[in-house]
């Protein structure tokens, strides 16, 4: 059977004066293809320049003198960013081009051969440009990521806690949900201060009134000098990343003003709350559609959905693909959530998968699930509303008893009761 299968010929000249940039951390080589009359080789140019701003100037200038409309550079590290805003505010056209997808043959690896390569690819189109946000939310970006790695500090200083004081034998874990709760963390400060079970026990609320027999015989178990001067240290170090946090989170509320339209329409899909909306907002923006186009593109972009692996006409298994890590690890954490979140879509279709693939792969299609929700909340500027919940009745539930309580209040109720046996 005969497929007519439509497609664009890439072999065509889309930048006919075209510039490939080897990005180091502190050269970059820069190949020019320039086309020249019809049959001709078109004519190539190399230069190296430094990436400090005068270097990163002279580049520019080098370009305009050569009428360059476009460059490419690979997505490799941080060092291609600022080359890139450089490049954007000197009029040229930069495209931002995968490093897997513009990889050189094994034995043609020099600077000069890269860059070459790069302004061919750039000259015929030949590597789909990466999305790269505008300067706003790329700062955005490194915030939500920076608010990331001090959570994960924090939870490796509170893990070595953890360490150190099962190890002299303190299980204070096994005792108390979290030791970093506020009376797990009155307990640990009285240890360090060098206090007695009485003066600890004086401190405590009442909700560990059941726990304190179990408590006592607990704390019987002593750290030795080095293992408080330690946990001394580690406690001292977890304040300040908690006021850093702190600080980080009032910071990142003042950077989305603009988009609290936005965060809200995330917070009604379950599992995602105001740090995890941040986080999405920060990787995507405010306008998926306008950016990707559909949200195919998005999953694929995000690295969250299948990879294509079909041969002999068999659709064989297929991994979810490398994409962007931040906004995966997001979706994952809020795919753990809306999992365990009672009567709504998510949690029976986690459910239903993980008895027939296991539960990891069920929280990736449950991630997947979630973004493409996310793409038509955006897009659709509307909140989320779950297909298995009742809204109506919902509201019902929720309002009629001041309803009742009105009527009864104004003597309406009689005439409700008639009204309804006239209809009936």
């Amino acid at each position: 059977m005969q497929q007519i299968v439509p497609t664009l010929d890439e072999m065509h000249v889309v930048e006919p004066r075209a510039a490939g940039i080897d990005v180091h951390k502190l050269q970059l080589t820069v190949s020019l293809r320039l086309c020249q009359e019809a049959h001709a080789l078109p004519a190539a140019l190399t230069q190296e320049f430094p990436t400090h701003p005068q270097g990163l100037r002279e580049m520019v200038a080098w370009l305009t003198e050569h009428h360059v409309g476009g460059a490419a550079m690979e997505g490799t590290g941080v060092y291609w960013e600022r080359p890139y805003r450089v490049l954007e505010a000197g009029g040229i056209t930069p495209r931002l081009v995968h490093a897997q997808q513009v990889k050189q043959i094994k034995g043609r690896k020099t600077d000069l051969a890269d860059s070459m390569w790069l302004a061919r690819i750039c000259q015929f189109g030949l590597a789909q440009a990466s999305f790269v946000p505008p300067p706003e939310f790329s700062e955005m970006r490194q915030m939500c990521r920076y608010r990331r790695t001090l959570v994960n500090d924090r939870g490796r200083l509170r893990l070595r806690i953890h360490k150190t004081i099962d190890r002299d034998g303190l299980r204070l874990g096994g005792v108390l949900t979290d030791i970093f709760g506020v009376n797990g963390r009155k307990i640990l400060d009285g240890l360090v201060a060098g206090q007695t079970w009485e003066q600890i026990r004086a401190e405590l609320t009442p909700h560990v009134r059941p726990k304190l027999a179990e408590l006592a015989k607990t704390l019987e178990a002593s750290l030795d000098p080095h293992a408080l001067w330690r946990v001394r240290q580690m406690l001292q170090r977890c304040d300040q990343l908690d006021q850093s946090i702190n600080e980080l989170n009032r910071r990142v509320d003042d950077t989305f003003s603009d988009y609290r339209r936005q965060l809200r329409l995330l917070e009604t899909i379950p599992g995602i709350r105001r740090t995890s909306a941040h986080a999405i907002l920060a990787e995507i923006g405010p306008d998926p559609q306008a950016t990707f186009g559909s949200p195919d593109q998005l999953t694929a972009w995000a690295g969250i959905c299948p990879g294509n692996n079909e041969s002999a006409g068999k659709r064989r298994s297929g991994h979810i693909r490398r994409g962007n890590a931040a906004l995966r690890v997001t979706l994952v954490e809020c795919a753990h959530a809306a999992a365990r979140t009672r009567n709504c879509q998510f949690h029976g279709y986690a459910k239903t998968l993980t008895a027939r693939r296991g539960y990891k792969r069920a929280i990736v299609a449950t991630g997947h699930k979630l973004l493409r929700v996310i793409y038509a909340v955006l897009r659709n500027d509307h909140a989320y509303l779950d297909p298995k919940i009742d809204y109506r009745k919902l509201h019902v539930q929720r309002n009629a008893p001041r309803w009742i309580r009105n009527l009864l209040r104004y003597n309406f109720l009689d005439e409700l009761r008639t009204r309804i046996r006239r209809k009936g």
